[in-house]
């Protein structure tokens, strides 16, 4: 792995472009204000929406795109009441409703589901934004199975929990005109090598493979979109990239871009099971759909060449 503190400082956003143009912020083709962006009478949850990128770009976005109704989901009740009077400062009709919620208890996700759905009959949007990071080595022999695992029964096992209570929910009224749409976050760190990352790293390369099965478990009913949100400067920044002092983006970056691709599924379902990266151009992307799905692109895949008919003369 190269010297990091030899790297410029937008390394993190130019290694990993897909796209011509690449942000850092919100650009025209997202603003979350715009028609095409628009969230009217809909209802999202969010989970991890106490602090960081949840908090400060994706739960305000979404306000700001007109959602009904948001569900704030993270551990501290005291932070949530923070976050909802925020979001009553940018709309004062939107509804809230915040629920301290350990994602990674199934008893405590399945008693919110419940508090969730007795108000709602339809939600239409899950963000399965919480997640930790607690690698507590680079060396594999030192790393501690219990701090090693704790990151997948959040950023994994947590994820799926209300992801699977969110589909009970859906099943009754998703349809391939009016799909229930939901956003796993996962990390550009998922297909790099960061052994000061493993235990974050594995737990969110899992979460590609998760969003491609789940998307194609439902076809046309469930669109599941994976995405990084590149680096931002939050409590989960590892100190290691901190200290390098790399470029971070904006988190409404995130957020208009998750409302840009949940607002018209027709739109972004070319990108169903796929993963993205924030700072990726939305109008390039489209412009490549047919190359993206033609070549399977932005998938988990292995790096080889497999089947019997590459050895036919």
């Amino acid at each position: 792995m190269a010297d990091l503190a030899s790297l410029p400082k937008d390394w993190i956003r130019t290694s990993g472009q897909f796209t011509r143009k690449a942000y850092n912020s919100v650009y025209p083709a997202i603003d979350p204000t715009q028609a095409g962006s628009s969230l009217k009478d809909q209802v999202v949850v969010v989970t991890g929406a106490s602090r960081g990128i949840g908090a400060l770009g994706i739960a305000p976005t979404f306000v700001k795109a007109g959602v009904k109704a948001i569900v704030l989901i993270a551990t501290s009740a005291a932070k949530l009441a923070t976050v909802e009077e925020e979001l009553k400062k940018i709309n004062p009709a939107v509804e809230t409703l915040a629920l301290s919620v350990d994602i990674s208890s199934a008893d405590q996700v399945a008693k919110g589901w419940a508090e969730i759905n007795a108000r709602y009959q339809k939600v239409q949007i899950l963000v399965n934004n919480a997640g930790i990071e607690t690698t507590d080595s680079d060396k594999t022999h030192e790393l501690d199975p219990d701090v090693f695992f704790r990151n997948f029964e959040v950023n994994v096992k947590g994820t799926h929990m209300m992801t699977q209570q969110f589909l009970i929910a859906a099943m009754p009224w998703a349809t391939t005109t009016d799909p229930a749409k939901l956003i796993n976050m996962s990390s550009s760190s998922a297909w790099g090598v960061w052994p000061f990352l493993a235990a974050y790293s594995n737990s969110k390369a899992s979460m590609i493979h998760y969003t491609a099965t789940v998307a194609a478990s439902y076809p046309g009913t469930v669109l599941a979109i994976a995405i990084n949100p590149g680096l931002n400067d939050t409590e989960i920044l590892p100190a290691v990239l901190w200290d390098v002092g790399f470029n971070c983006n904006d988190p409404a970056l995130t957020g208009a871009t998750l409302v840009w691709l949940v607002a018209d599924p027709a739109r972004s379902r070319f990108l169903n099971g796929r993963v993205l990266t924030v700072e990726w151009d939305v109008d390039e992307l489209v412009a490549r759909k047919e190359e993206i799905v033609s070549k399977n692109l932005l998938t988990m895949q292995l790096n080889a060449t497999l089947g019997v008919d590459q050895f036919k003369d």
